[in-house]
């Protein structure tokens, strides 16, 4: 450390993104020039786990030549379910709500036992889950399904049990502090507000973070959200506060591991402070690693940026050396591991491990009576894609239920594909093609904010069809139809999730999962 000049000191604190499946002019020289410290790789960059294992050995020995030689944090957001970017041959967890349903917090360790093995294998070492935020909103856009469910207490056991589980063979990063659960904004796209005290603060929203904490966890990322209560500037979101990141994360909680912020080009950042601006004042706050995933202006203009405050004395290097003590003690643990075998990635083992986990979330909210589905004619009527939020990336190797229930062994079956609004003329259709069915199964995704998809299983029930309707998302959306007969909960749209819902849904398998949060009785 004594060695290496502010600008290598400033570039171990960064980790960016780039696109495509090799690594980019800009990001070689920034690594060979500058000492890049890390990398985030989303689906973009990802065709399969051999090119992936390669793609970072190729970073990694980049590292090996820049000014410290230090090697380098890749990472990527592994959540399970539709957050998750290594897919085509891997084994992918179940969504961390599902796992809210089985309640088995083993089930939990042993599936991020297996996720962590696999991200390992292809040089992955560390990954940007769990999601400890306690999803007590149900109209929070961004998080839901990647919620373990609203209650802090189960939320804090099974964040536990799945950081004990990665972190067998990479690090975990618990997100997103001091907690993303009760708002109604996605900080993808806005600046989200949470206004409650501090007394239900702590009751709720840090008693997940607090877990985590007192399980070793590697990391913890920040949320681009305002906490009046902990941080009294008005529109300083937690990412940029002191009173946040090192009052209450550091002082206050005794957290001694990485503290790493969300993307600065969310635009809860960069319709505000501004990503260049930003990444300074992250580092003034207490931060150790500032992300920017994408823009290469931004990744060199923060660079340059924080390395100028730091010559002024505006940020000073005392604060810059303590983030690089911490991460370099984390490179030191994370890089001494031995790298797994390629083939372990999407084994047989690992894939009865999900699948089981699977299984045992399916919940069967209500049902009068419809269930198993025997031999009457059946409608399937789809989204051609689910209602995807910003986090999910590009939603790659999604299944279909009407080919699970064919593969099922049903036969007198019809399909149809429809947008996630469902327009008017699409419901038109499926209410017309339906007449010739008895029975008809919905898919629906979040249906409670797509309005269309609510609609549509009303205007079913209204015409006096059989309806049975299968959320791939939360729940909650239950409340925008609450008369249908029979409601499956899947958490999630992957062919492994449709495979155990059709299971269920012919009488194969019974149901075990149990609702990890509660139905509103109404949504406004």
């Amino acid at each position: 450390m004594r060695s290496m000049t502010v600008e290598a000191k400033v570039a171990q604190l960064l980790m960016f993104g780039f696109p495509g499946v090799k690594v980019t002019p800009f990001i070689r020289d920034f690594v060979l020039q500058h000492n890049l410290g890390g990398i985030i790789h989303f689906a973009r960059n990802i065709e399969n786990p051999r090119q992936l294992a390669a793609l970072n050995q190729e970073l990694q020995s980049l590292a090996k030549q820049s000014p410290s030689g230090l090697g380098m944090f890749i990472a990527t957001d592994q959540e399970g379910g539709t957050v998750a970017r290594l897919t085509e041959g891997a084994a992918v967890a179940p969504s961390a709500m599902a796992l809210g349903a089985v309640r088995d917090e083993s089930v939990t360790e042993q599936i991020c036992t297996v996720a962590g093995l696999e991200l390992a294998a292809a040089g992955v070492n560390m990954t940007f889950a769990p999601v400890v935020d306690v999803n007590s909103n149900p109209l929070n856009p961004v998080i839901g399904v990647r919620s373990f469910g609203e209650n802090a207490a189960s939320v804090a056991k099974q964040g536990a049990a799945a950081i004990r589980g990665f972190q067998q063979h990479v690090a975990a990063v618990a997100k997103h502090f001091p907690g993303h659960g009760d708002t109604e904004l996605d900080s993808h796209l806005d600046l989200p507000v949470v206004n409650h005290g501090r007394e239900r603060l702590e009751q709720v929203e840090f008693l997940p973070f607090r877990e985590a904490i007192a399980h070793g966890v590697l990391g913890i990322m920040t949320a681009h959200v305002v906490f009046p209560a902990i941080e009294p500037t008005p529109g300083l979101p937690a990412t940029l506060s002191h009173q946040v990141l090192t009052e209450l994360l550091r002082k206050e909680l005794g957290y001694e591991g990485l503290i790493i912020t969300d993307c600065m080009e969310m635009a809860a950042i960069t319709d505000t402070y501004g990503t260049v601006e930003a990444a300074v004042m992250a580092l003034e706050a207490g931060a150790d690693l500032v992300l920017i995933s994408h823009t290469e202006a931004k990744q060199r203009g923060a660079f340059e940026a924080i390395a100028a405050a730091v010559r002024s004395g505006r940020l000073p290097e005392q604060r810059i050396d303590e983030s690089l003590a911490r991460v370099v003690k984390a490179k030191e643990l994370l890089l001494a591991k031995a790298q797994p075998d390629l083939g372990v990635i999407g084994s047989a083992e690992h894939l009865e491990v999900m699948r089981s986990g699977i299984s045992r979330s399916i919940t069967v909210v209500q049902d009068q009576g419809h269930l198993p589905l025997g031999r009457k004619s059946l409608l399937v009527v789809e989204p051609s894609k689910s209602a995807a939020n910003i986090a999910e990336d590009t939603l790659v190797n999604m299944g279909t239920l009407a080919a699970a229930l064919q593969g099922a062994g049903l036969r007198n079956l019809g399909q149809m594909v429809v947008s996630a609004e469902v327009t008017p003329e699409e419901r038109s259709a499926v209410l017309a093609k339906a007449q010739g069915f008895e029975q008809v199964v919905v898919v629906t995704s979040d249906a409670h904010r797509q309005k269309g998809q609510a609609q549509l299983v009303q205007a079913l029930l209204e015409a006096g069809r059989q309806v049975i309707a299968v959320g791939a998302r939360t729940p909650y959306e239950l409340a925008a139809f609450p008369a249908v007969p029979t409601y499956v909960a899947a958490y999630g749209s992957r062919p492994m999730v449709w495979e155990e819902v059709a299971k269920i849904l012919v009488g194969k398998n019974q149901a075990l999962g149990t609702l990890p949060v509660t139905i509103p009785q109404r949504l406004s």
